[in-house]
């Protein structure tokens, strides 16, 4: 495939520009043999943020030590604003759970499956945020649109204190979610941005298990404030300490998250230029704010695009456990405070099998999707111990019900499968604006399996997460498979590629910043 076709500008390096992208080369050299900044020559519409930080469009050795260093800062930094926010997104949309169990059933007088649509409608507000969602992260960084939406969410929750009916929940709800909905597709920029493929999944399984901590907190803080005796009910009592949590936390976000790398407070310019190098064989760029139609068109016609985004819709029909597990457990005859308590270890399972698998993919190469079939396969025999036990082993149902939050696992890997295998932004965001919506179908789907009148069993819902993780399992099987064939057809285009690079004797890294989506760029190679 021809390069981008040169202009005459230059563009200056500042050292406030830069952006990410995970990268596997192996650095050598010292620190005191960096190049000082110099100009670099633009392709208009294809350059990435990234070319404003690094010294040269052709990859620089650098010393492993600065390397390690540079990525144990961004560790200590980035990675815990990520896991916060996670946790408090999954608290405040989960809040509704524990509200069930102190009174917002009762209080509101709702009937028949209008629980369920509570549950349902926040997914809605997520599915039409989406393209707008996708918009934003191509023209804003995605670090800014998160502590925005933070901090819109967390009012948005106060409003849940005045709501008296169905009807004002269901707005609520609905607005909650629009304002949750662009958290996900703006970490997955951010995991691919600052972090290479090889470290991609450990980290991206780092903060997604703070779902699992959420759960762990949640039940402590239902517990504690299921003790309030006030003129305010104990549910509007969680909406209030969640809101006001989410306000703050925002306002930090906003000063602590930065933009990109050549905004990083916590890194010298060398370590800058460094997290720009790790992130460089990724070839899928850090941010890019023009728009480009043809990538648009090709996230369209890419098939890999729709296989993530069917196996995103049919991963998250489960997801609604998450709404009803304490009515599930309230139901195996436990009082409504020991509900609370029950729930907290199955965050806990959540949490160390996430760091569990995703360390083993760190390890091991080539072992994604056969870790999310792990996680899939344990979640599957939860589903059946819950389904098929007999309903007076209520320690064996129990037992089922924590081992089903193994399947978020395999979700994240899901995710990190997309940032690794999509290139270029405007495809990425694209792709990722897609699978959300897969993601928002699956959850609005889910709690409708979970009819009232089949309590206390819930055969319908339990059993649509049993069929779920099975199908999700066959889904897997065929995206290796797709992915391996994709490889094995780009063979000869890679080895033409390397073949002209040493005839023109340059350096691969030519293609690293283009711009170029994975089908662009001859040097891509899909992992699984």
């Amino acid at each position: 495939m021809a390069a981008p076709e040169k202009t005459n500008t230059v563009l200056p390096i500042p050292s406030d520009q830069m952006s990410t992208q995970e990268g596997d080369h192996q650095m050598t050299g010292g620190v005191d043999n960096l190049p000082p900044p110099k100009t670099v020559t633009a392709d208009q519409g294809h350059t990435d943020v990234a070319l404003g930080v690094i010294v040269n469009e052709t990859s620089v050795d650098l010393d492993p030590a600065l390397r390690r260093r540079a990525l144990r800062k961004i560790d200590t930094w980035v990675l815990p604003l990520l896991a916060l926010t996670t946790m408090l997104q999954f608290l405040d949309k989960s809040t509704l759970n524990y509200a069930a169990i102190f009174g917002i059933v009762e209080d509101t007088n709702l009937r028949g499956s209008e629980y369920s649509w509570l549950a349902s409608i926040f997914y809605f507000g997520y599915l039409v945020i989406q393209p707008v969602a996708a918009n934003l992260l191509q023209k804003i960084p995605p670090a800014k649109c998160l502590a925005v939406t933070v901090f819109i969410w967390g009012f948005i929750l106060f409003m849940h204190v005045v709501c008296t009916n169905w009807s004002g929940l269901m707005a609520v709800r609905f607005f909650l979610g629009m304002a949750e909905g662009v958290v996900t597709p703006a970490f997955m920029l951010i995991s691919t941005a600052w972090y290479a493929r090889r470290d991609q999944p450990l980290r991206m399984g780092i903060w997604f298990s703070f779902n699992g901590i959420a759960g762990i907190i949640g039940g402590i803080l239902a517990y504690g404030l299921g003790h309030i005796q006030s003129s305010i009910d104990s549910w509007k009592w969680m909406y209030l300490v969640t809101g006001a949590l989410s306000i703050i936390w925002s306002i930090a976000l906003w000063f602590l998250l930065p933009d990109h790398q050549g905004k990083a407070w916590f890194l010298d310019e060398h370590e800058k230029m460094a997290a720009v190098e790790m992130v460089r064989s990724n070839h899928t760029g850090v941010h890019n704010s023009k728009f480009q139609k043809s990538q648009m068109v090709e996230a369209f016609c890419d098939p890999k695009v729709y296989i993530l985004t069917l196996m995103a819709l049919v991963w998250n029909i489960p997801n609604s456990i998450a709404t009803f597990g304490s009515l599930v457990i309230e139901n195996f005859s436990f009082t409504v405070l020991g509900t609370t308590l029950l729930g907290m270890p199955a965050g806990a399972v959540e949490f160390v099998l996430m760091i569990i698998i995703t360390f083993v993919c760190l390890r091991v190469a080539s072992l994604r999707i056969f870790c999310m079939i792990t996680a899939l396969t344990i979640a599957l025999v939860g589903s059946i111990m819950v389904f098929a036990l007999p309903y007076d082993n209520k320690n064996a149902l129990l037992g089922g019900y924590y081992l089903l939050y193994a399947f978020p696992t395999g979700y994240i890997l899901l995710l990190g499968m997309a940032s690794a295998n999509i290139a270029g932004h405007t495809k990425k965001v694209v792709a990722n604006s897609l699978i959300m919506i897969g993601y928002s179908v699956g959850n609005i789907i889910g709690p409708q399996f979970f009819l009232t009148r089949q309590r206390p069993r819930y055969r319908l819902g339990i059993g649509s997460c049993l069929v779920s993780f099975a199908v999700l399992i066959a889904l897997c099987i065929m995206l290796r498979f797709y992915l391996m064939w994709e490889n094995k057809k780009r063979t000869a285009i890679r080895e033409a590629a390397d073949q002209q690079q040493q005839e023109d004797g340059q350096d691969h890294s030519q293609y690293d910043f283009r711009n170029l989506t994975d089908k662009e760029n001859p040097l891509f190679v899909y992992v699984y």
